[in-house]
């Protein structure tokens, strides 16, 4: 899977395309909202695993800005640490799941196989 990693930290983003292309996956890097939204329009992810508070657009307007261009696109939003608002508007807007870091990759990865499944019976 194509999965577009948004984070304004830099080890993170790394850390976590390291991790999914060692998994099998195709990362896709971007260091900002605004970043994350030229890569869907340029890299049609599958699925974003994205930081909530970052400089700039948030990751709750990214996501908005995101399904404008690929409605469907499962979006994952992370957070080290967020207002109940920015929360309450995340789920909201549609946010697949919103995770706390440090990221728990069992369970992404579990989520990334649900999504993989949801294709396979979507194509036949």
């Amino acid at each position: 899977m194509r999965i577009l990693v948004v984070d304004d930290d830099l080890r993170i983003v790394k850390t976590t395309c390291d991790i999914l292309r060692i998994k099998g996956h195709e990362p896709i890097d971007a260091y900002s909202g605004e970043e994350g939204v030229e890569k869907v329009k340029s890299d049609r992810p599958d699925c974003v695993l994205m930081d909530i508070k970052m400089p700039g657009i948030s990751g709750v307007e990214a996501m908005k800005l995101m399904r404008e261009i690929v409605p469907a696109l499962p979006v994952v939003l992370v957070t080290a640490y967020s207002t109940e608002d920015l929360m309450a508007e995340a789920k909201s807007s549609g946010a697949y799941a919103i995770m706390s870091k440090p990221l728990n990759f069992p369970i992404i990865f579990s989520f990334l196989s649900l999504l993989r499944k949801e294709e396979i019976v979507l194509v036949r």
